[in-house]
């Protein structure tokens, strides 16, 4: 967990005091920010209202307006929103009613301020449109008081309410007109502090590379040491993030080397001695990944210096966050040679919880109530740990604070189940779970020092309750209900680890499943396989019928390892390996589903909601050795969701158009060389259709593209290129041609949906196909179809028809002749014609090896 500087909002909220003609009311504001910025709000509160009471008497309405405005920012730390709310409202009536004569650029600088102010309780709030439009108007009022520093402030701002409000590409322009701004800044200083701030912005929407080169830009740049260590500071955080985005490919060593470079940004911040804080939190970061790269004799080295500086910060917020993140970093130490004593965590743990207290602040105190609970966690001593986690709890009584609140929900679910107190855990695990939900969107946007890693701090929730749900210990047999929520919250896992991956809130496109009235779903099986850390859960639905489930005894790791191995032997052509390994995994999953299976004479499809490393396997190579066939052999098409409430299965879509596009020849990206493709064959598939279209090599560019999807409807979209599906949205991608030079360019996942929805009224006008050949999944990332899955999504199409792995020109130009064949068949659902493309495939000698037919996924409505 990486510790940094204040967001911009935080940051920029806090100027200056402006001159005024009295002496002594000043030095009041000045003592209030003096508190403010060492955390003690409460002090700072006290003096800013005996402010505004001098003010009024002086009739000095514009430094009173400045006051009620330091007022409601003290009150939002606090989490005090009512009289927050006050405090600013009544900081802008003093504003409006100012002689408009008066209004000297000083007057538009408060208003700006203090609208500022205003928009950043909104966005508290979650009322993100609002605190959008009022940024814009502060942003407006800036311009005329001519406050460089507060305009891109405010636009870092608005990009950040864009961004909550899934408008990544207007948050990354917004956010490159800052760039534009600044280059124009002559002032060097300056200039680097707000690449700084830009930079951090960028790292939370996502553009990290980005992020990377401005901050470093910032630095060649900076020339003073305070500047030079806060830029160095964010850099190791950027670095941080973009080793994070490269854990799931089995810490990698791209990871590792990433992790080494945020290594040397934090030392050499620390190194600069610029200012006391800040030398800490390089510090205190650079021993956080120390931890993470196991690097135990420096870490130990490292803590030992560090306690008598984190011990005797002066007191106020900002010590207390450093001793939370000095004592988290500690509790992951315990194990370890030189460790520090739990008595030194504990001791660290109450000198914040006493410090909290005295700053009357409830939301810090329940963070470091909490953190002593989940100690004493760590400690096997439920009972203690169960009463400091309700304490945390209670400190939050009337705050609006479910970012904290999920985590103690969480802890205390976790400690009940240890007393086998099984309703009490589910119970508080809903209550995380509710929490959460409520915060999900806005994961990546908080705070450095409580954000937190979506696999270290989401998923297990999930997870834990799913496990608990189905334990046996619980109850012998699962009832209906526990089956219910086990499905509805794997399927609430899937939905946010998408949301994380695409960093945005896709409320917007989900069309929730409903079996009793979805034509699909009459003639369709569910399967919701679900890994857990000692068994694999299958829930099961069949038309008309109770969901039913089956536990296989093997823990996560070994199914993992058989999947991995499963894979691996497909893409090399080990076929003995392939038939054991899939042999397994069809004895996990659809074995026992048989005898409903057979019963039930309706059913065409099999539609899987996959979890982890299943993900990575197709399901057509499931083998059953008793009838020596592939699960694609009996008579069922085959489909994946992501998650059942992205795509809309009340639709039947109709047919038309098809719009081929693709690349054959080698091209040029960067430093990247992208070798030629034979796929004019494979697009002659596509022209045999009449009413079809294609572009080729030049002509497949992003704006050729974009005009002849906003010219016509098109029902299939069929794009033979090279692709990548990865677990990070950067390197999720397909290859496009350049239209300003003869090389190629890549289009990306969060691109999609701007580029391929076009200009669809409503969601049956959206593209019913789309058809991604040549692409594969990023080798040895364990979660690389998160890519596959937010194209498909990204796309608006109702399904999307994929490559796991490049597959030869010939069996692809093979498999779409067949596809298409049967696809053009009236009746004949897209599941069912892959089915059919890939048996002729099986029945062909040349081809019949599972590489080259079990590679094609069908994403979202199969009909």
């Amino acid at each position: 967990m990486s510790w940094s500087s204040p967001t911009v909002m935080a940051q920029m909220a806090i100027q200056p005091v402006l001159p005024s003609a009295q002496s002594a009311t000043p030095s009041l504001l000045q003592q209030g920010l003096d508190h403010y910025q060492a955390g003690r709000f409460a002090a700072a509160i006290a003096l800013w209202q005996q402010a505004t009471a001098n003010f009024a008497s002086q009739n000095d309405p514009l430094s009173q307006a400045l006051a009620w405005r330091y007022l409601s920012l003290a009150y939002q730390e606090l989490g005090q929103w009512q009289p927050a709310e006050t405090a600013i409202v009544t900081s802008l009536k003093l504003l409006q009613n100012f002689p408009a004569a008066s209004r000297t650029p000083v007057y538009f600088d408060v208003l700006a301020k203090a609208l500022n102010t205003q928009a950043r309780l909104q966005w508290e709030q979650g009322k993100f449109a609002l605190a959008l439009s009022t940024w814009q108007n502060a942003t407006l009022n800036y311009q005329t008081a001519g406050h460089h520093e507060g305009i891109i402030s405010s636009l870092i701002n608005q990009a950040k309410a864009l961004q909550a409000l899934g408008l990544n590409l207007h948050a990354r322009d917004t956010l490159r007109t800052v760039n534009q701004t600044l280059e124009q800044q002559s002032d060097t200083e300056l200039k680097a502090t707000s690449m700084r701030h830009l930079g951090r912005a960028l790292r939370q929407v996502g553009a990290i590379d980005e992020s990377i080169h401005l901050l470093q830009h910032s630095l060649a740049i900076a020339t003073q040491p305070i500047t030079r260590s806060a830029i160095l500071l964010e850099l190791g955080n950027a670095e941080s993030a973009l080793a994070e985005s490269s854990q799931a490919i089995s810490r990698s060593p791209q990871a590792q080397s990433q992790l080494q470079t945020a290594l040397n940004d934090y030392q050499q911040a620390a190194q600069l001695q610029a200012t006391p804080l800040l030398t800490l939190q390089a510090q205190l970061n650079q021993l956080s990944l120390l931890i993470e790269m196991q690097r135990w004799s420096q870490a130990a080295q490292l803590w030992q210096t560090l306690n008598p500086l984190v011990t005797e910060l002066p007191p106020g917020r900002t010590a207390i966050y450093a001793q939370l993140n000095f004592a988290r970093s500690l509790m992951q130490m315990t194990s370890q040679q030189n460790s520090p004593a739990n008595s030194t965590i504990a001791q660290l743990l109450v000198n914040a919880i006493q410090q909290a207290k005295t700053l009357h602040d409830p939301a810090t105190e329940s963070y470091a109530l909490g953190q002593l609970g989940e100690l004493y966690e760590a400690n096997q001593q439920w009972s203690e740990a169960k009463t400091l986690t309700q304490q945390a709890l209670l400190r939050l009584e009337g705050l609006d604070a479910p970012e904290i609140r999920y985590r103690w929900e969480w802890q205390l679910g976790r400690l009940f189940k240890q007393q086998q107190d099984f309703d009490a855990a589910i119970a508080a695990y809903n209550r995380a779970i509710n929490n959460l939900e409520s915060v999900r969107n806005d994961l990546l946007l908080v705070d450095a020092e409580i954000q937190f890693s979506f696999r270290d701090h989401v998923e297990p929730i999930y997870r834990q309750l799913v496990d608990l749900l189905l334990r046996p210990e619980h109850s012998p047999e699962p009832s209906q209900s526990h089956l219910q929520q086990a499905v509805d919250h794997i399927d609430a896992l899937q939905l946010a680890e998408l949301e994380n991956f695409l960093r945005c809130n896709l409320s917007r496109t989900r069309g929730q499943l409903n079996q009793t009235i979805d034509p699909a779903s009459t003639y369709a099986a569910f399967i919701y396989p679900i890994l857990l850390s000692d068994r694999l859960e299958v829930i099961y639905r069949l038309p008309g019928q109770p969901l039913k489930h089956h536990t296989q005894p093997i823990s996560k790791t070994d199914a993992e390892r058989t999947l991995r191995e499963l894979r691996r032997a497909i893409l090399r052509g080990n076929a003995g390996s392939v038939i054991a390994q899939s042999t397994q995994v069809y004895q996990w999953l659809i074995e026992p589903l048989e005898a409903d299976l057979s019963h039930n004479t309706n059913i065409k499809t099999l539609v899987f909601v996959l979890d982890g490393e299943l993900r990575n396997v197709p399901m057509a190579v499931l083998y059953d050795a008793k009838t020596n066939e592939y699960l694609i052999e009996k008579p069922y098409g085959l489909a994946l969701l992501p998650s059942s409430q992205l795509f809309n299965l009340r639709i039947i879509p109709k047919r038309g158009q098809i719009l081929g596009a693709g690349i054959s020849e080698p091209l040029q990206v960067g430093d990247r060389t992208f070798a030629a493709l034979n796929v004019t064959d494979e697009l002659a598939q596509v022209q045999q259709n009449p009413s079809s279209e294609v572009l080729l090599n030049s002509q497949f560019t992003r704006s050729h593209l974009s005009e002849r999807l906003n010219s016509a409807h098109f029902s299939v979209v069929h794009l033979a290129t090279h692709g990548n599906f990865s677990s990070n949205p950067n390197e999720t991608y397909i290859l496009i041609h350049s239209s300003t030079s003869n090389q190629g360019e890549l289009l990306r996942a969060n691109e999609f949906d701007r580029l391929l929805r076009g200009n669809q009224p409503t969601p049956e006008a959206a593209i019913d196909l789309l058809i991604l050949s040549a692409c594969q999944t990023a080798e040895g990332d364990n979660r690389a179809t998160l890519g596959l899955a937010g194209l498909a999504v990204r796309a608006g199409a109702h399904s999307t028809l994929a490559t796991l792995w490049q597959v030869s020109d010939a069996s692809t130009v093979k498999l779409m002749q067949e596809f298409y064949k049967a696809f053009n068949q009236p009746g004949t659902t897209k599941a069912e014609a892959l089915r059919y493309a890939q048996v002729q495939l099986l029945q062909n000698p040349q081809y019949q090896a599972p590489y080259y037919w079990a590679s094609y996924v069908l994403v979202g409505n199969w009909v």
